[in-house]
């Protein structure tokens, strides 16, 4: 009996990674601020976001992401979707990549007000 309750997806709490897994948009908004929280690495974060809810279109994913991490405040949508395709396609070499062509991209030195340009 419990077998068949996993089967279906019911009291298996990692359900939602299951392919093809619709939630509904508060439930992964839920999941997605719990998942750019737990990854302070912005790249991981994206990665992890990505990987587990393929399911929504990257523009919307990209908004979702947005609202969870202030390091992307500089960027606008159009550019986190950009960065959402460089980790999916790319992997850290082609998010770095794109990262440092955006126009507000954080300049050399990394905003340490020690460090002179």
């Amino acid at each position: 009996m419990a077998d068949d309750a996993l089967d279906e997806g019911v009291g298996d709490p990692l359900a939602w990674l299951q392919p093809g897994h619709r939630a509904a948009p508060a439930e992964a908004l839920k999941r997605i601020q719990a998942l750019c929280t737990a990854w302070p690495d912005l790249h991981a974060a994206m990665f992890v976001v990505l990987a587990t809810h393929q399911e929504l279109p990257r523009d919307m994913l990209a908004a979702a992401i947005k609202q969870f991490r202030t390091d992307l405040d500089a960027y606008s949508r159009e550019d986190v979707v950009g960065l959402l395709t460089a980790v999916w396609n790319g992997g850290k070499s082609g998010f770095d990549a794109v990262l440092r062509t955006r126009a507000n991209a954080p300049k050399k030195g990394g905003g340490l007000s020690w460090v002179k340009e």
